[in-house]
């Protein structure tokens, strides 16, 4: 940070040498600090759930306390408030969302760039970042609360379909985009139902597709926005301790008192940032839960 006079250097994503391509005339980044975090976290929940889940006991202990936890935290809170009676039927999604957002958030506060610096890695290739504050990170775990949203709307209007017509099930599969799309219109009785149902469908289905859109853009505005505040705050301590270095004339100890408060407002904000990375990965979740409820079933 001493070295580089843009803060936004330190909180977005930084692809490394080598690293990018154009497709369509669009910049890619196939590998960068962020991208590293992610699939250290990916690798780590990998290994320690299954850990932390080897074996049921009648009172749970240590790790498997702590998923029990978050597992009941996850259904009562976020899922039956908004499924209802499908809450075990999307439970093992919510809470997987809820562990790897909160993990992604909790990863974005370890400073392994500068780990990395103390340990002596080469510099070349940039280790660690926010990966939450990556809008197309945000874009993928959106996109799987609409693919979640998409996918069980259309099996639950082919069942719907078997249910009312008794046509084979293959049958349903096909019609089931049609019969889901105009379930999204709400029921209105009369000639003007029938007029309006179509035009409501698909303003259901846009409005569908715009609070998935709304899921990244709060996830990551909150993420990026709260380490550009941390990285004001150090740039500040910075700029401040510069004058004492200088030669005995110009030397100032005044700013002292600044970075006394700066490095007080530092842990404060980290501490917020902790508090925050769970919060976020509750709304992401809840409102995931929300639209599921909303969208997934072929009447709502």
């Amino acid at each position: 940070m001493i070295a580089a006079s843009n803060l936004l250097h330190h909180v977005l994503d930084q692809p490394w040498p080598g690293w990018r391509v154009e497709v369509f005339g669009l910049p890619v980044t196939l590998m960068s600090g962020a991208m590293i975090s992610l699939i250290l976290t990916g690798v780590a929940l990998a290994v320690l759930v299954p850990w932390m889940a080897r074996r049921v006991e009648y009172v749970p202990r240590g790790g498997q306390n702590f998923l029990e936890s978050i597992l009941v935290f996850v259904r009562e809170t976020v899922a039956r408030p908004a499924l209802h009676e499908k809450t075990d039927e999307y439970l093992p999604f919510l809470t997987t969302i809820f562990v790897f957002v909160f993990a992604l958030n909790l990863i974005g506060l370890v400073p392994l760039e500068s780990i990395s610096l103390i340990l002596g890695v080469n510099q070349t290739y940039k280790i660690g970042g926010a990966p939450t504050a990556i809008p197309t990170v945000g874009a993928a775990l959106a996109s799987l609360a609409m693919l979640a949203i998409l996918g069980n709307g259309l099996r639950r209007a082919a069942q719907r379909c078997r249910e009312r017509h008794g046509w084979p099930m293959g049958t349903c599969w096909l019609v089931s985009p049609v019969l889901w799309f105009l379930s999204l219109s709400p029921p209105v009785p009369g000639m003007i139902g029938k007029v309006i149902l179509v035009p409501m469908a698909l303003l259901e289905l846009v409005s569908a597709v715009a609070k998935c859109v709304a899921l990244m853009v709060r996830l990551c505005a909150n993420m990026i926005a709260g380490h550009m505040l941390l990285a004001v705050l150090m740039y500040l301590a910075i700029l401040t301790i510069k004058p004492m270095f200088l030669p005995a004339p110009e030397a100032s100890f005044h700013g002292i008192y600044v970075v006394v408060l700066c490095a007080a407002g530092s842990i404060a904000l980290t501490l917020m940032e902790l508090l925050v990375a769970g919060i976020q990965a509750f709304i992401f979740t809840i409102m995931t839960a929300l639209f599921l409820g909303m969208y997934a079933e072929a009447a709502h």
